[in-house]
């Protein structure tokens, strides 16, 4: 037994780690951003009062962790530091190698991992069942999740681009996209693991002197794990058109090409310079046409007569309802201005 308030300390810590991250992850023009600064400041004060409060104090007295529970919750906040560098990085990315966040991303990962997996083997017995169920677990998860997340990738290129699902096969396109709902699968149940994973901790730590040092140590290890996720799903939020817009950039320099064959020759759409073609079959393809910060999709079919190719753009009912609306707003604004010539007459 022995005077100690390192859980506390250890909240201050993470406080601190978590309120630098979104201070990072949040733009600065934000409404919410002096609120949250002001806030944080008075969270942070009111733990450092607790904290020196309960050094002041005599009766404080806990039972010592046992080194697997220190490990973990070390573990716990290793992960809390690094999903911070992870923060930092992301915020300079266009001063530094993308290689650093890449690396800062996969070690945060697999300390998170390490977390759960020490956690787990603290309350395992020595057959190491629950492990043996937790990997088996994984691994039917993960082929379940690539393979929904597969078809519906190659579904989603498939009604994007209008092309048959067959030819979606080989397309990176359909990877990327692929990795995209495997992340919200996996992010999902990264949540529902983290809450099953608290709801069995109270159980397994019967040696603790009261409740509330279960509780102060499944805060010290879980809370960093729920703030990591939340704070991602934000940041995620912030940037999915950035992270899509990267993806899809980035595979759409392999999927096509600059130029398009037709009529015994190679081609390309003098008044659209920068349009990428995707080869869909003999004499048919996809014209990707830049649109601002997006593109349009148009089906490019080769013909026997000048200029050679035929250019549609793909629509969808959504589309043909908007230009339906559009054309009669323009007849509504071309009566309103014939009535008012008259009555001005």
């Amino acid at each position: 037994m022995k005077k100690t308030c390192s859980s506390l300390n250890l909240g201050i810590t993470h406080s601190l780690l978590f309120y630098m991250a979104v201070l990072v992850i949040m733009p600065q023009r934000a409404p919410l951003y002096p609120i949250v600064i002001w806030l944080g400041m008075i969270i942070l004060s009111g733990l450092i009062v607790h904290n020196y409060w309960n050094k002041k104090s005599s009766n404080q007295l806990v039972v010592r962790l046992r080194k697997n529970y220190k490990k973990t919750q070390g573990a716990a906040l290793l992960s809390a530091l690094l999903f911070l560098l992870t923060c930092i990085s992301f915020k300079v990315i266009n001063y530094i190698n993308t290689i650093i966040p890449s690396a800062l991303v996969f070690m945060t990962a697999l300390c998170i991992i390490y977390t759960i997996s020490s956690h787990i083997q603290s309350f395992d017995n020595k057959e190491k069942n629950i492990a043996i169920k937790v990997k088996l677990g994984i691994k039917y998860s993960w082929l379940i999740v690539s393979l929904i997340s597969y078809y519906l990738a190659r579904s989603l290129i498939s009604n994007i681009f209008d092309i048959p699902f067959d030819t979606t096969l080989n397309k990176l396109m359909t990877a990327v996209s692929a990795l995209l709902f495997i992340f919200i699968f996996y992010y999902t149940i990264y949540f529902i693991c983290i809450s099953y994973l608290i709801l069995m901790a109270p159980k397994i730590k019967k040696r603790k002197a009261t409740p509330s040092d279960d509780i102060s140590y499944s805060m010290s290890v879980f809370a960093p794990l729920f703030f990591i996720g939340y704070i991602s799903y934000i940041a995620f939020s912030i940037q999915t058109f950035s992270i899509i817009k990267f993806g899809f950039g980035f595979a759409m320099e392999y999927d096509t090409r600059d130029t398009f064959f037709c009529n015994n020759k190679y081609m390309w759409l003098s008044e659209y310079s920068k349009a990428r073609f995707m080869f869909i079959a003999e004499g048919n393809y996809r014209a990707l046409i830049p649109h601002r910060d997006d593109f349009t999709i148009s089906r490019l079919t080769c013909t026997n007569s000048e200029p050679f190719y035929l250019l549609v753009t793909v629509q969808d009912k959504k589309d043909f309802m908007l230009e339906a609306l559009e054309k009669q707003a323009e007849m509504l604004t071309s009566d309103l201005k014939t009535a008012i010539s008259l009555n001005v007459r």
